[in-house]
């Protein structure tokens, strides 16, 4: 299956009354060496719930995160700045089992409660998008609410998590393998989505 590209929305507006971040949000790797896996995690009280990214879904949160915060201070600039834990736990915890895998990440921000929206779209249900239709598919999703600092803390943690692994090539965002990197030509990508076109 063709890996579908992040699409963001930088301002989500919900009526929801009741809206609660989560308690913990961060992301690490899983599996043996050459076969890691990205999570995504997040506690909501003493529950644990795991998603599996693919690297390039993570450079989304470590590249998008920071550009979401500034547009909203941008857009608010009466919010204080994000309020950051001096010694988060950022470590994953059990159960490390990913609920589904990742097919599409989107990124917002609730006003009203003043929390980073974090939806997370499973890879199968945008197979499902051919069959049925796409708002049907959207309710697949799992959404995340997070505090703008939690957020922050979230893609600096993220950056470090893919410093440790295979470098990304400055010019097609491609990972770096030891043996050699091929790199493909930007006319090859789509213009919109960045995904290879066959």
């Amino acid at each position: 299956m063709t890996e579908s590209f992040p699409s963001f929305a930088v301002m989500l507006y919900l009526d929801r009354d009741e809206v609660y971040p989560v308690t913990r949000i961060t992301t690490g790797v899983f599996g043996e060496p050459g076969g890691h896996r990205y999570l995504l995690q997040a506690q909501f009280g003493p529950d644990v719930f795991s998603w599996m990214l693919n690297q390039r879904q993570a450079m989304v949160l470590v590249r998008q995160l920071p550009k979401l915060l500034a547009d909203i201070q941008r857009e608010y600039p009466e919010l204080q700045d994000p309020l950051v834990a001096a010694q988060p736990n950022l470590a994953l915890s059990d159960p490390v089992t990913p609920l589904f895998r990742v097919g599409r990440i989107s990124l917002g921000y609730d006003r009203i409660h003043d929390l980073v929206v974090l939806t997370l779209i499973d890879a199968d249900a945008l197979v499902a998008m051919l069959d049925f239709d796409e708002n049907e598919s959207e309710q697949r999703g799992h959404q995340i609410y997070a505090t703008r600092g939690q957020a922050l803390l979230l893609s600096q943690h993220t950056e470090q998590v893919v410093a440790a692994g295979r470098p990304y090539c400055p010019v097609c965002d491609e990972p770096i393998d030891e043996t050699g990197h091929f790199c493909m030509p930007a006319t090859a990508r789509d213009r919109q989505t960045g995904e290879l076109l066959h």
